[in-house]
């Protein structure tokens, strides 16, 4: 595999507590001396953990990272409440708690399932051209739409006193934090997060070719995974070369082999050569719709 190569893909970066997910891409581009490199779901500064870093090419694909499952491991404080959801932010409630292991687990069942979350004002999302955490910050708080999300399952990994720790599964655009706080009010107390990390994005998972910002260039650069690493879960398809010629001319092709699900799919050429990501529409045709650049 030649440099080129090397630098499209994606990097599975153990975030550290303390800098923001652009600071990481900052330095990332740094220490690989590219300008094309960017980061697939933001995480907070509190937050450790997984944060797929998208490289050169690779970012064609950031949406698609961004729209997949993720897993968590979160510790919990009860008894208190923040203005930003977490340890980070100023105590403005306070309330006794006194609950039981069993207790805590019933209502940790209570949370999976499809719910309507309302983003926090602590949150990056856009309102009137600013973040909501600018507005926060000035003391406006704005409505926020609520939002459809799954938490696909919550375990109890301990319990001791007013702490817990858990593992949270969801879908994107659910906010820990926000989670977290309806656990406590449903518990008839108060409850903040005090430490969070990122273990999983769709398959891609930290304890697994995972690299730390003050690893060598040579280390991150044998850890790229290629370009397709981050959509194992999309439906794949092999074309002839004459078709794959027509897909990169832009042109839609007939396919008329049988795919459970229409859709998004992984268009690969004969010889198993990632090319990028089609649509397959009612009448068996592909559209191209994000493919790799030709050398």
């Amino acid at each position: 595999m030649n440099l080129h190569n090397q630098m499209d893909g994606f990097l599975i970066l153990d975030k550290p507590k303390g800098m923001t997910s652009s600071q990481c891409v900052y330095k990332l581009r740094s220490i690989l001396g590219l300008k094309k490199i960017g980061h697939c779901g933001t995480l907070d500064p509190l937050a450790t953990g997984l944060l797929p870093i998208c490289i050169g090419q690779a970012t064609k694909f950031s949406g698609y990272a961004t729209d997949m499952d993720k897993t968590y491991e979160v510790e919990v404080e009860f008894g208190i409440e923040t203005d930003t959801g977490d340890i980070t932010g100023k105590i403005i409630k306070k309330k006794d708690f006194s609950s039981t292991q069993k207790n805590i687990l019933t209502h940790l069942t209570h949370l999976e399932g499809l719910h309507n979350q309302t983003p926090p004002m602590y949150s990056a999302i856009k309102k009137d051209g600013n973040p909501l955490y600018y507005w926060a910050r000035k003391g406006v708080y704005l409505f926020r739409e609520p939002k459809k999300i799954t938490i696909k399952y919550v375990e109890l990994i301990n319990f001791s006193k007013n702490k817990a720790k858990l593992k949270i599964s969801c879908s994107k655009g659910t906010y820990i934090r926000s989670l977290v706080e309806k656990l406590g009010r449903n518990l008839d107390s108060l409850a903040t997060v005090t430490s969070l990390k990122r273990l999983k994005v769709g398959k891609m998972q930290l304890e697994k070719n995972a690299c730390a910002l003050d690893d060598s260039k040579e280390c991150m650069i044998k850890n790229i995974l290629p370009c397709d690493a981050l959509l194992t879960d999309v439906d794949k398809i092999q074309l002839e070369l004459e078709d794959v010629k027509k897909v990169r001319n832009g042109l839609s092709i007939d396919y008329n082999a049988k795919l459970e699900n229409r859709g998004l799919v992984r268009i690969y050429t004969e010889k198993n050569s990632f090319i990028g990501l089609g649509l397959v529409c009612e009448n068996n045709k592909v559209q191209p719709k994000r493919l790799l650049a030709t050398n």
